[in-house]
Protein backbone atom coordinates (compact mmCIF):
# COMPACT_ATOMS: atom_id res chain seq x y z
CA UNK A 1 0.00 0.00 0.00
CA UNK A 2 0.86 3.63 -0.58
CA UNK A 3 0.21 7.02 0.02
CA UNK A 4 0.45 9.14 3.90
CA UNK A 5 -1.74 8.07 6.77
CA UNK A 6 -3.84 11.36 7.67
CA UNK A 7 -3.40 12.40 11.54
CA UNK A 8 -6.74 12.55 13.50
CA UNK A 9 -7.09 14.74 16.86
CA UNK A 10 -8.51 13.01 19.41
CA UNK A 11 -11.86 13.15 19.74
CA UNK A 12 -12.45 14.48 16.30
CA UNK A 13 -14.33 11.62 14.10
CA UNK A 14 -11.54 11.03 11.44
CA UNK A 15 -11.85 13.06 7.96
CA UNK A 16 -12.45 10.57 5.13
CA UNK A 17 -10.23 11.15 2.37
CA UNK A 18 -10.73 9.53 -1.19
CA UNK A 19 -8.29 6.37 -2.05
CA UNK A 20 -7.95 4.68 -5.47
CA UNK A 21 -7.92 0.42 -4.39
CA UNK A 22 -6.24 -1.42 -7.07
CA UNK A 23 -6.52 -4.79 -8.09
CA UNK A 24 -8.59 -8.08 -8.89
CA UNK A 25 -11.88 -8.60 -7.65
CA UNK A 26 -13.48 -12.32 -8.24
CA UNK A 27 -16.86 -12.27 -6.24
CA UNK A 28 -15.86 -12.02 -2.35
CA UNK A 29 -11.99 -12.57 -3.47
CA UNK A 30 -9.89 -9.63 -3.27
CA UNK A 31 -6.45 -9.03 -4.47
CA UNK A 32 -5.51 -6.07 -3.24
CA UNK A 33 -2.30 -4.63 -5.28
CA UNK A 34 -2.15 -0.93 -4.05
CA UNK A 35 -4.38 1.53 -2.70
CA UNK A 36 -3.49 5.47 -3.67
CA UNK A 37 -4.88 8.50 -2.61
CA UNK A 38 -6.94 9.87 -4.76
CA UNK A 39 -7.27 13.85 -5.47
CA UNK A 40 -9.97 15.56 -3.18
CA UNK A 41 -10.61 17.34 -6.52
CA UNK A 42 -13.78 15.42 -8.38
CA UNK A 43 -12.67 16.72 -11.73
CA UNK A 44 -8.82 15.52 -10.91
CA UNK A 45 -9.77 12.40 -9.28
CA UNK A 46 -11.84 11.91 -12.41
CA UNK A 47 -8.73 12.12 -14.41
CA UNK A 48 -6.57 10.44 -12.18
CA UNK A 49 -9.17 7.42 -11.97
CA UNK A 50 -9.34 7.26 -15.58
CA UNK A 51 -6.01 7.12 -16.16
CA UNK A 52 -5.22 4.55 -13.22
CA UNK A 53 -8.17 2.28 -14.68
CA UNK A 54 -6.28 1.64 -17.73
CA UNK A 55 -2.82 0.91 -16.33
CA UNK A 56 -5.06 -1.89 -14.34
CA UNK A 57 -6.63 -3.20 -16.98
CA UNK A 58 -3.74 -4.04 -18.82
CA UNK A 59 -2.96 -6.32 -15.80
CA UNK A 60 -6.60 -7.07 -15.93
CA UNK A 61 -7.08 -5.38 -12.82
CA UNK A 62 -9.90 -2.93 -11.46
CA UNK A 63 -9.84 0.30 -9.40
CA UNK A 64 -12.21 0.83 -6.56
CA UNK A 65 -13.14 4.13 -5.41
CA UNK A 66 -13.36 4.05 -1.56
CA UNK A 67 -13.46 6.78 1.05
CA UNK A 68 -11.60 6.16 4.43
CA UNK A 69 -9.36 7.74 7.06
CA UNK A 70 -6.06 6.05 5.78
CA UNK A 71 -5.19 3.89 3.41
CA UNK A 72 -5.59 0.45 5.20
CA UNK A 73 -8.98 1.32 6.17
CA UNK A 74 -9.65 1.83 2.66
CA UNK A 75 -8.44 -1.52 1.78
CA UNK A 76 -10.98 -3.25 4.56
CA UNK A 77 -13.17 -1.36 2.66
CA UNK A 78 -13.16 -2.21 -0.36
CA UNK A 79 -12.70 -6.03 1.04
CA UNK A 80 -15.97 -5.59 3.00
CA UNK A 81 -17.87 -3.93 -0.03
CA UNK A 82 -16.81 -6.95 -2.01
CA UNK A 83 -18.35 -9.81 0.01
CA UNK A 84 -21.44 -7.63 0.35
CA UNK A 85 -21.61 -7.05 -3.17
CA UNK A 86 -20.87 -10.39 -3.99
CA UNK A 87 -23.64 -11.62 -1.36
CA UNK A 88 -26.57 -9.60 -3.29
CA UNK A 89 -25.13 -10.55 -6.54
CA UNK A 90 -25.57 -14.33 -5.80
CA UNK A 91 -28.74 -13.65 -4.09
CA UNK A 92 -29.73 -12.44 -7.19
CA UNK A 93 -28.26 -14.94 -9.57
CA UNK A 94 -30.36 -17.96 -7.80
CA UNK A 95 -33.30 -16.29 -8.28
CA UNK A 96 -32.99 -15.70 -11.66
CA UNK A 97 -31.54 -19.10 -12.08
CA UNK A 98 -34.34 -20.82 -10.57
CA UNK A 99 -36.44 -18.45 -12.91
CA UNK A 100 -34.76 -19.56 -16.20
CA UNK A 101 -34.47 -22.93 -15.71
CA UNK A 102 -38.12 -23.49 -14.98
CA UNK A 103 -38.52 -21.61 -18.27
CA UNK A 104 -35.86 -23.39 -20.44
CA UNK A 105 -37.67 -26.85 -18.56
CA UNK A 106 -41.26 -25.31 -19.50
CA UNK A 107 -39.86 -24.69 -23.43
CA UNK A 108 -38.30 -28.02 -23.95
CA UNK A 109 -41.01 -30.33 -22.63
CA UNK A 110 -43.21 -31.85 -25.73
Amino acid sequence: MSGPEHATTAGQPAREYPFFVVGQWSGPDVEVWAVLEAPDDAAERSDALEECTLDAEDAFGTVEVVFAATAAEAEVTARREAVETAVRTGQQNRRSRVGSHSRITHYYKQ
